[in-house]
C-alpha cells in the first residue's frame, strides 16, 4: 500500500510542477501582454511585420511626394490667377486710345505679374524639391516595398519659367506688344491648364497607392496583434483554474503524505 501511494504521490507532484510551470508562463503574458510563441510563430510574426513596416513607410513616402506636388499645384492655381490678370492689363494695353503715360503704367503693373510668376515658379518646393522649375530634378517616390525601378514612382520635372512660358520678354509698351502678349499669355494659360491636369491626375494615383499600403499595413499589423497579444480575459481566468488546480494538487499530496506516515505507523 505505501508502494501505491508513493507512486499517486509522485504523479500528482509532477501535476504541480506541469501545473506550475504553467502559471509562470501564464502570469509572463499577463505581464508582456504577449502570447508565448514557438519558432514558427516566430517567423510568420517576423516576416509580417517588417511587411507591416515596410508598407507604413511607403504610405508615409507617398504623403511626403504628394506634399511637394501640394505645393506645387497651389502654385499652378496662383500662377492661373495673375496670368489672367495679366492677360486683362495686355487687352487694356492693346487700346489705341491709350495714352503714352498709361501704356507705360499699365506697362510696369505688367512686368511685376510676369516677375511674380517667376517668383512662384521658383518657390514652388520642398526641401529642395520643385516638379515645377525648369533644370529641377525629376521627383522619385518609394511606392512599393519589392525594391527597385518597379516599386518607384516617378514625376517629371515640368520645366516651367516665364522663358519656357513664352512670356518673359513680353511687353505691353506699346500696342503692337500688347498683342503679342495677349497671344502669348493666351497660350501660357493653356500650358499651364495642362500642367495642373498632370499633376492631379499624378496626385490621384499617388493618394491611391497610399491608401492601399496604408491599409495593406494596418491588416498586416492587426494580423501580428491577433498571432502574439494575449487575450487579458481568458488568461485571468486560465490562471485562476491553475491555482485552483494547483491547491487542489496539494491538498492531495497532503492526503496521501498523511496516509503513507498512517501505513508505516502500522508495519511497526
Amino acid at each position: 500500500m505505501s508502494n501505491v501511494i508513493s507512486s499517486l504521490s509522485s504523479t500528482l507532484t509532477a501535476g504541480i510542477n506541469s501545473v506550475q510551470k504553467e502559471i509562470v508562463d501564464t502570469q509572463t503574458q499577463l505581464a508582456t501582454g504577449a502570447k508565448i510563441l514557438n519558432a514558427a510563430e516566430i517567423g510568420i510574426v517576423t516576416r509580417l511585420s517588417a511587411q507591416a513596416s515596410g508598407y507604413k513607410n511607403v504610405s508615409q513616402n507617398i504623403a511626403a511626394g504628394t506634399n511637394v506636388i501640394n505645393v506645387g499645384q497651389t502654385a499652378l492655381t496662383s500662377i492661373t490667377t495673375i496670368l489672367a490678370q495679366a492677360k486683362d492689363i495686355a487687352t487694356q494695353a492693346s487700346n489705341a486710345g491709350l495714352q503714352t503715360s498709361d501704356r507705360t503704367a499699365l506697362n510696369t503693373t505688367f512686368g511685376q505679374l510676369i516677375a511674380q510668376v517667376a517668383n512662384l515658379i521658383t518657390n514652388a518646393g520642398v526641401n529642395g524639391e520643385n516638379v515645377l522649375i525648369a533644370g529641377g530634378s525629376t521627383l522619385t517616390i518609394q511606392s512599393g516595398i519589392t525594391g527597385g525601378t518597379a516599386s518607384q514612382t516617378t514625376i517629371s520635372n515640368l520645366g516651367m519659367s516665364t522663358t519656357a512660358l513664352l512670356i518673359n520678354s513680353s511687353t505691353v509698351g506699346t500696342q503692337t506688344g500688347a498683342q503679342s502678349a495677349i497671344d502669348a499669355l493666351t497660350t501660357a494659360l493653356s500650358t499651364v491648364s495642362t500642367y495642373q491636369s498632370t499633376l492631379s491626375a499624378t496626385k490621384t494615383g499617388l493618394d491611391a497607392s497610399a491608401a492601399a499600403s496604408l491599409s495593406l499595413s494596418t491588416n498586416l499589423q492587426a494580423t501580428v496583434d491577433t498571432i502574439q497579444n494575449v487575450d487579458q480575459t481568458a488568461l485571468q481566468a486560465r490562471l485562476q483554474q491553475l491555482n485552483n488546480q494547483q491547491s487542489i494538487d496539494y491538498y492531495l499530496i497532503a492526503q496521501m503524505n498523511t496516509a503513507a506516515a498512517a501505513a508505516l505507523t502500522i508495519f511497526r
